[in-house]
């Protein structure tokens, strides 16, 4: 196949994978002059009907998936010469995310929830278009040199409305060290299956291991049907205790008790970033290092996972039989299903086990239905439709009103960040008087909890006396030097720089947001943050470990890095109780080498300095 022309343009040049039914090579295409990796059918399986179906199936939903997190795919089709089958891709430099772990074992905090929640994304893409991938695995994401993930091989994917729970061959269906347990099961996989399996991804990025490991197939997918995992935070004592909760909730046996979406694992892994301590995603009931010990397979769980295991490997005859049997009968119809009044993901579930997909076509300000309730759907219920057919819904974005936040307490600047995240203005700022410590708000209006429609403004009253200040400029958009730059020329000296995942309408390495908020009247002596989109964060390291004394109370500890600019990278941040002596540590990421000061804020106070060498990893 090697020097073959693949439908009058692409080249093929070389081989770069093999898999059950499929070969992967590199390609040149002459038309749009650019390498792209080509999918091809086997010889072998050109024949049998049941395979062309598969890849068939993955050709139209690769197609219909377009993510900045998936392999892109251009093209498909069935060479006239060879009589080759095949799909045309991006060709993506780098390795996977298997390699990376084999390289560099458990990876940053920062670093895993960014792959994650990359992979997440494209989940959540997925499952909107009713596609469930079925076999998240490190290996299955690509990472480029840039440090992006990109979600591939959609080879066993299928829609939310097929019904086939197995498929023939002599490959396992999702890799047994990833399986959801109701894939091991044989039952329907769903987007919680996905859910599950990214959880356990994750799991092996921030502890550099997977959950369960066996002698055999049968003995791991005994585990995951069986065995509670042992947190993330007791393989790996330093990650956050919050973001152990997260991959926790994500591998539930149950699938119900997993997060209902990719996005709501998304918002959560974010969230153990910013609360490494908060107690959002614990499970009402987590099982001790003891009861996972004492809780021993039954024989009915060994037998399901014996035939389960064995049935992944069998031959194709029956499956293949049962297929064409289905398909010599036609297609069934079935009656659409009241979606009207449903939570969005409860009406996709409903509609799949009816054989429906759903497409959302419209998001509506509602002031009667709740946010991310359906209302209205054509078809309308009662009516019958074929597999596969697409509802589409309205769903309603909420009532369209905000409700003004607590500021009494709060300085202006955390005053402002509240109001923008409502999306409200300030009003009139005033300030008086009173016993409160200065700078401190003493009085909002309208009140805390108040509804409000969008852009309106709230009133504030500052104790102290105003004093003048600089306006602060605008650095959203920026790149973070030209910010750093603007800054320094303002006259502010004192900048931390954040790092954040970027959305999937980020630019990356921009300046996404900034505090004080533009506008705003400021000290030069202020602290100015921005916050940073920035995926990849960097080749070098430094291994940093230090005790602090916290004395009155619960208080944030953050290390920065100097940087040449002047300005401060934040490397960690996290909030400590009272007590003595207490141990941190953490790798930092940089991308420049060489020796740098690190400084270290107790309670927004610096407290000590220390000289960290940033090396290769």
């Amino acid at each position: 196949m090697i020097g073959t022309l693949l439908g009058g343009r692409y080249l093929v040049e070389s081989l770069i994978g093999s898999g059950g039914m499929s070969n992967v090579y590199k390609a040149y295409d002459q038309l749009e002059n650019r390498a792209v990796a080509i999918k091809m059918l086997k010889d072998e399986h050109r024949d049998d009907a049941e395979f062309v179906r598969r890849f068939a199936r993955e050709a139209q939903a690769v197609l219909s998936l377009s993510h900045p997190s998936i392999v892109e795919s251009y093209d498909v089709g069935e060479d006239e010469t060879t009589g080759a089958i095949y799909i045309v891709m991006e060709y993506v430099e780098g390795g996977t995310l298997k390699d990376l772990i084999q390289q560099k074992g458990a990876l940053s905090p920062k670093a895993a929830v960014g792959i994650a929640c990359q992979v997440l994304d494209a989940l959540e893409h997925a499952h909107e278009w009713g596609i469930i991938h079925r076999d998240v695995k490190p290996q299955n994401v690509m990472i480029t040199p840039k440090g992006k993930a990109k979600l591939a091989d959609f080879g066993i994917a299928r829609d939310t409305a097929a019904t086939t729970r197995t498929f023939a061959g002599t490959n396992v269906i999702g890799s047994v060290h990833y399986i959801s347990p109701e894939q091991a099961r044989g039952d329907v996989a769903t987007a919680e299956s996905d859910i599950y399996s990214c959880a356990v991804m994750l799991y092996e990025m921030l502890t550099g291991q997977v959950p369960f490991a066996g002698d055999n197939s049968v003995a791991i997918a005994l585990k995951h049907l069986q065995e509670e995992i042992i947190p993330p935070i007791e393989v790996n004592p330093r990650l956050p205790r919050a973001l152990s909760d997260v991959v926790v909730k994500g591998t539930a046996k149950t699938p119900t008790l997993r997060y209902p979406s990719a996005a709501a694992m998304r918002a959560d892994l974010l969230r153990a970033l910013r609360e490494p301590h908060g107690k959002f995603a614990r499970m009402n009931r987590m099982l001790t290092g003891r009861d996972r010990k004492n809780r021993g397979p039954s024989l009915g769980n060994i037998a399901l996972a014996v035939v389960v295991v064995l049935g992944l490997f069998a031959s194709a005859f029956l499956i293949v039989q049962s297929l064409r049997d289905r398909d010599e009968e036609g297609v069934s119809e079935f009656i659409v299903p009241t979606l009207m009044g449903k939570p969005l993901e409860e009406a996709r579930e409903l509609a799949s086990l009816r054989g429906f997909k759903v497409a959302v076509g419209d998001y509506v300000v509602s002031e009667e239905s709740p946010e991310g309730q359906v209302i209205s759907q054509d078809p309308t219920k009662g009516v019958s439709g074929k597999q596969g057919d697409v509802i589409t819904v309205v769903v309603s974005s909420g009532s369209g009103v905000a409700l003004a936040p607590p500021l009494v307490g709060k300085t202006l600047q955390d005053a402002l960040l509240l109001l923008a995240e409502e999306d409200l203005e300030p009003g009139q700022t005033q300030y008086t008087p009173s016993d409160q410590p200065e700078g401190q708000i003493i009085r909002q209006e309208p009140e805390e909890g108040t509804r409000m429609e969008p852009g309106e403004s709230v009133n504030i009253w500052i104790s102290g006396t105003e004093t003048p200040g600089v306006e602060m400029p605008v650095f959203a958009g920026m790149s973070p030097s030209l910010a750093v730059e603007a800054a320094q020329k303002n006259g502010f000296a004192h900048i931390w720089v954040r790092y954040i995942t970027p959305e999937a309408s980020m630019e990356e390495d921009k300046v996404q947001r900034q505090s004080p908020p533009s506008g705003m009247s400021t000290e030069q002596a202020a602290l100015v943050e921005l916050w940073v989109s920035r995926t990849y964060l960097g080749d070098y390291g430094a291994d940093i470990a230090i005790n602090l004394d916290i004395e009155n109370a619960e208080q944030a500890v953050v290390v920065t890095a100097l940087l040449d600019s002047g300005a401060e990278a934040v490397l960690f941040e996290q909030t400590l109780g009272i007590g003595k002596q207490q141990p941190i540590s953490f790798t930092g990421h940089l991308r420049v080498q060489g020796e740098r000061t690190c400084i270290v804020y107790v309670g927004g106070v610096e407290v000590k300095r220390i000289t960290a060498a940033f090396n290769p990893r």
